[in-house]
């Protein structure tokens, strides 16, 4: 590790892009860098859940993947219903001619991060923590010089931003983040709330290794089983749900009444404490974490920033800043591919930003085209990610808007194409991310 108050590049952010940034430059025999993290301790909310193949394949370069496997459930695919009837589904065993990964892993943020912290560890790297930027610039010499609310300065030649949307780094860069078609989200589906729930009973048709998908009059709801404690320990499910803006905005903690209110009106039936709909009703026995959102879109203008003078940084490999991962670009959660998206930039940039770092004069030139390149391609996949979860988001508007009519040509439409096995296929090739590594 470097000194503490000098390092080559410091990364900023010890969420699962920031570690696997870490690991992947450990990877590379480089250990001349720093991370810190603003939070005090590891978060514990469960937040993203599902890791998908393209991801698992970049964790398994690393050597993380077999840990997450063996701590998460392997998720053989996703369906979309009415409130009692399947549409259509997503079959992630057709991945498997494609990768070692054909299933999407369900595991908890937590659990990821803790995955990733303890290799880190076993690899002579630990987390400096806590502490919270709140100061960037660059010196007479070209380094970033950093500044923390501790009273800590540590100088860098480079910043790897993976603090998150609200990004610090990439506030203090000066670099914008808007939605890159200038669009906005269907009203429809802007407000969200996400929470992890027991059930106060048991019944054949929750999933125990998918992710269901609800739709009716507009609304839609999600559900997912979650890994075990351990063998004996309760059943918790993520559940997730729309908000009509005409019901105003969800309260910042939703209380259990307010997730069983959305639960009768919008999950599946089978679920309802409603006995009128129900005849073996069900209820949320317990929350375990609840969370509310808006959805919506943006990516930073330039994922690469360099400090100062352009060609100084350019000869000097000084004064270089990096985004990656929620810093760098956000979406709507459909499909759960955010996450996914910013392990993988971290892990395939990690190998260019240490070439970049340790080259000599002869050769930076050729590798200063090597990280533009990567940084770039990383930018474009972000743009692909954001458009695909907007088709997602349409799709789901579309079929909750026309889902439970028997008369319905569309509700019809629906599910015949929701039965061919090449749409299926796709589906999960699309979310898999092997076509968007």
């Amino acid at each position: 590790m470097s000194d503490p108050q000098r390092t080559t590049i410091l990364i900023v952010g010890a969420g699962p892009t920031g570690l696997a940034a870490a690991i992947s430059l450990v990877k590379q025999n480089f250990y001349d860098f720093l991370i810190v993290e603003a939070s005090g301790n590891r978060g514990q909310a469960s937040r993203a859940i599902t890791i998908h193949a393209a991801t698992l394949e970049a964790l398994d370069s690393i050597g993380c993947a077999d840990a997450l496997v063996a701590s998460g459930i392997k998720g053989t695919g996703m369906q979309v219903s009415d409130r009692s009837i399947p549409l259509m589904s997503a079959d992630f065993a057709s991945l498997a001619p494609y990768t070692k990964f054909p299933f999407v892993l369900i595991i908890s943020q937590s659990t990821t991060e803790q995955v990733l912290e303890a290799h880190l560890e076993e690899l002579g790297v630990n987390v400096i923590r806590p502490e919270k930027v709140i100061g960037l610039e660059s010196n007479d010499d070209g380094e970033l010089v950093v500044t923390f609310d501790s009273g800590k300065v540590i100088t860098a030649q480079y910043v790897l931003g993976a603090d998150g949307a609200k990004s610090v780094i990439r506030q203090m860069a000066g670099v914008g983040f808007a939605d890159p078609d200038g669009a906005h989200i269907n009203e429809r589906l802007a407000q969200m709330v996400l929470a992890d729930v027991s059930f106060s009973s048991t019944s054949p048709q929750l999933p125990t290794n998918q992710i269901h998908g609800t739709g009716s009059d507009g609304m839609f709801f999600l559900l997912a089983p979650l890994p075990r404690e351990s063998p004996h320990s309760e059943a918790v499910y993520r559940i997730g749900f729309n908000v009509p803006v005409s019901a105003g905005p969800p309260p910042s903690n939703p209380p259990t009444s307010y997730l069983q209110q959305y639960l009768n009106e919008q999950g599946p039936l089978y679920l309802s404490s409603d006995s009128s709909v129900n005849p073996n009703p069900i209820h949320i026995s317990k929350t375990v974490w609840a969370t509310r959102f808006r959805t919506h879109a943006a990516i930073a203008d330039q994922f690469l920033i360099r400090f100062g003078s352009s060609e100084a940084s350019r000869e000097q490999k000084r004064g270089i800043v990096v985004l990656v991962g929620d810093a760098a670009h956000i979406h709507a959660p459909a499909g759960g591919l955010g996450m996914n998206l910013g392990i993988r930039d971290a892990i395939f940039i990690g190998p260019a930003l240490a070439v970049h770092a340790t080259s000599n004069h002869d050769l930076l030139h050729s590798n200063d085209h090597l990280l533009e390149e990567c940084v770039a391609t990383r930018r474009a996949r972000a743009l692909s990610t954001i458009r695909l979860t907007k088709r997602i988001m349409s799709v789901l508007n579309v079929f909750g808007a026309v889902s439970g009519g028997l008369f319905n040509i569309s509700y019809w439409l629906f599910k015949l194409v929701g039965m061919l096995p090449v749409f299926r296929r796709q589906i999960a090739w699309n979310l898999s991310g092997l076509g968007n590594r």
